[in-house]
């Protein structure tokens, strides 16, 4: 059967997904009957590493504002680059990173689904069991900045499927507005290269979702001292958490011996009292769980972001994530595990042997720059229920709450279903 005819069948499921919190309490209910539940939950747990890349604003990247004249902010040394003189290659298409190569799906206009609003309901479900659970849980979402409002191509993607029926102006929703729903749900995002990076959200839509509730965090990666020195202290006065490193990727596998900046002495008990934090997702270069536990331990940062699992397939411990709670002064920090939406990983406890690429049907494609990974159907419900079972273990295991990796996934399924009123 050619290719395009059996995606068109999946693509027609599409309209009516089941989007519920079922999956997601059902393992709750059963954790809560069943006294080894959490021993249960730390064999089944695992994000996958790294972060993901995500295409965070359009509009042209603003000037970095020059540093104030202070001392420069204290960063990690950079690793090996490339020698003077050497031929610097091509900066890479951030598009083609995320997406890979995509093919374009035969769907009647009328047909193409709502893909943000199929992620935007996915982390409301999320979020409405956590905090059924336990009402301090913090969501972060990471990138996701562009699921806040309701973008232009959902106005025109409404605007197709309407036709020529009839509808009140006041119905409409205007290009911009904010999702008010959703943003009741989260608690931050998470911005990619917000300070150190070409494509940056404009500073003043930054400014509108922070007087929405929402706590802004970033993640930048600068090429020297100095640009990341001026990149924190930006970060510091637009009020937002910042990591800074100057790795070249996404690898977050080291702990700085460094102490933050700004530095907190106060407890952070919300994601409004923190001034730093620390991302660090890759503990192979460990050489034992207590070691990678004992560095995390010895900083004093407000936020870690860390993975659930040592060496990818070792979870950590109750009480493990409890020591994680403190900084080395004494004082509370809050304590986050990555979760991936958008892509499954091979070596994680979910994965069987026998699957591969469209078996089962949800498994997409593999992820650029992702080894090991794979682009999904997120919307699906075996991958709902797999999500469901992994953020309930989190929350067993004690964490303050969850980054929610891969809420861009939903780019790569609009891509593929373009908006384009001269097509078919």
């Amino acid at each position: 059967m050619p290719r395009h005819r059996r995606r068109n069948r999946g693509a027609r499921a599409l309209k009516h997904p089941v989007l519920s919190i079922f999956a997601f309490c059902v393992t709750a209910a059963l954790a809560a009957s069943a006294p080894n539940a959490v021993i249960a939950q730390q064999r089944q747990l695992g994000p996958p590493p790294g972060a993901g890349s995500g295409l965070e604003g359009g509009e042209p990247a603003e000037e970095a504002p020059k540093p104030e004249e202070a001392p420069l902010l204290p960063v990690p040394a950079a690793k090996a680059r490339p020698t003077p003189g050497a031929e610097a290659e091509a900066p890479p298409d951030r598009t083609r990173m995320l997406l890979g190569e995509v093919e374009v799906l035969d769907i009647p206009l009328t047909g193409i689904p709502n893909y943000r609003d199929y992620m935007r309901t996915m982390i409301e479900d999320l979020s409405i069991y956590a905090h059924g659970r336990n009402p301090k849980f913090v969501v972060v979402t990471q990138p996701g900045f562009d699921l806040t409002s309701w973008s232009r191509r959902e106005f025109d993607l409404d605007e197709i499927k309407r036709g020529n029926a009839k509808i009140s102006p006041d119905a409409i929703i205007p290009v911009g507005a904010p999702m008010r729903r959703y943003l009741q749900r989260i608690d931050g995002v998470m911005l990619d290269g917000q300070f150190c990076a070409p494509l940056r959200v404009p500073r003043a839509d930054v400014a509108a979702m922070m007087k929405q509730g929402l706590k802004m965090l970033s993640v930048d990666h600068c090429d020297d001292a100095a640009s990341a020195s001026a990149a924190l202290q930006a970060a510091v006065r637009m009020g937002v958490v910042a990591h800074i490193d100057l790795d070249e990727s996404d690898l977050f596998d080291h702990v700085p011996t460094r102490r933050p900046s700004p530095e907190n002495a106060g407890n952070v008990e919300t994601l409004a009292d923190a001034r730093n934090m620390l991302m660090m997702l890759n503990s192979r270069p460990y050489g034992s769980k207590e070691e990678w536990i004992s560095a995390l331990s010895a900083t004093n940062y407000d936020v870690l972001i860390t993975d659930a699992f040592y060496r990818g397939n070792q979870p950590l411990s109750k009480d493990a994530i409890h020591s994680l709670k403190f900084k080395q002064m004494g004082a509370r920090r809050l304590v986050l595990a990555r979760v991936s939406l958008g892509f499954a990983e091979d070596e994680r406890y979910y994965w069987q042997r026998d699957w591969k690429i469209g078996e089962p049907s949800w498994i997409q494609g593999r992820a650029p720059g992702k080894p090991g990974s794979y682009t999904v159907e997120f919307w699906n419900p075996a991958w709902k229920a797999i999500i469901g079972k992994y953020f309930a273990g989190i929350m067993d295991l004690g964490f303050d709450g969850v980054v929610l990796d891969g809420a861009e996934a939903y780019r790569r399924w609009e891509f593929m279903t373009p908006i384009d009123a001269t097509r078919g």
